[in-house]
């Protein structure tokens, strides 16, 4: 699925989008598992993903944050940030693609 980037309160994520959300995650998640560099993370899943807020954060990790430094920018004009695949590689585990 196409994602894009997301950075607030001194925060990266990655937004995955309403109906990416709606077609490839679970509300019963409260967690994801993300393969970056070939390593695992875990993501917490906040209410605000439910609702209008469709990323998953850093949330006090710099593990996005790295990652945007090694294969993207960490600064973008307004309305143009970058762009990335995020696969679904079975229940709730997900590998992020530049």
């Amino acid at each position: 699925m196409k994602v894009s980037t997301w950075f607030g309160s001194k925060t990266y994520g990655i937004r995955v989008g309403i109906t990416n959300r709606n077609q490839y995650f679970d509300s019963s998640w409260e967690s994801i598992l993300v393969v970056i560099d070939e390593d695992e993370y875990r993501f917490t899943l906040t209410k605000g993903f439910w609702n209008k807020c469709p990323e998953f954060r850093d949330k006090g990790r710099p593990i996005i944050k790295n990652w945007l430094l090694k294969h993207k920018t960490l600064n973008w004009p307004k309305g143009q940030t970058p762009k990335m695949e995020l696969l679904s590689m079975n229940a709730n585990k997900f590998k992020l693609i530049p």
